[in-house]
């Protein structure tokens, strides 16, 4: 006979005073960044043209991807392993990890706030649908990190780990290609004639139609490769 699940009343964690301070400091960011999704832009003007502004939106998406793993390591080497580290540290981690996040709001908004004409409107709308996915992954992971931070007993249950005198629990962000990638892969391939076709192609042109396809493949690539995984905290209970 199986014997019954424990009540997370039952069970008491003391989790390290940084990790405290660190899930208080990361509580907002995510909740910021929703928020932000969901303002009302004012446009902008801007003619959005199909292959400059998805050269140009899949330059701030890879840089912002690229800056996010260092965020990471910083929550673990300045505040989660770093013992006496305390609220300003805590604050100072969590407020580079919103600036990452804010690249990809911010890449968002000004999508958004570009007008789209019939011909271009279905790359913007793949485009933005790529940015939410990427910001959708990264919040969901940050309000599960504060919400085992702020109930730890919950946390383990709720993961199936054992009670201990130590316990480690892993929250993980795993970052995966957005679903709109394909599509816009194939769109921008069926905007670029094949190279043998141009009498006289321009430097510029030319370079487009081989580094353009490339740039997509190496953005999807890296969102879905990038894996990151963390062990964001150890803590006793008893």
């Amino acid at each position: 006979m199986a014997s019954p699940a424990p009540n997370p009343k039952d069970v008491f964690c003391v989790l390290p005073p940084q990790v405290v301070f660190l899930g208080e400091a990361l509580a907002p960011v995510a909740r910021g960044a929703r928020q932000a999704m969901t303002r009302r832009v004012r446009l902008s003007g801007h003619e959005f043209v199909t292959l400059e502004d998805l050269s140009h939106h899949m330059g701030v998406i890879q840089q912002a991807l690229t800056h996010l793993s260092p965020r990471l390591d910083d929550l673990m080497t300045d505040v989660i392993h770093k013992e006496g580290s305390g609220a300003v540290d805590a604050g100072r981690a969590a407020g580079r990890l919103e600036q990452v996040l804010s690249e990809f709001v911010d890449g968002y908004l000004d999508a958004k706030a570009s007008h789209a004409g019939p011909n271009t409107s279905e790359a913007r709308s793949l485009l933005l649908g790529v940015y939410r996915h990427h910001i959708k992954e990264i919040c969901e992971w940050l309000e599960d990190l504060v919400e085992a931070i702020a109930n730890p007993a919950s946390a383990i249950l709720k993961r199936g780990i054992a009670a201990a005198a130590n316990v480690e629990l892993t929250v993980a962000l795993n970052m995966t290609r957005p679903p709109e990638m394909a599509k816009l892969e194939a769109l921008v391939k069926s905007l670029l004639p094949p190279p043998e076709t141009y009498s006289e192609p321009s430097p510029r042109l030319a370079q487009r139609a081989t580094s353009e396809p490339g740039i997509l493949g190496t953005i999807g690539a890296l969102a879905f490769g990038i894996g990151i995984t963390k062990a964001v905290f150890g803590r006793n209970h008893g």
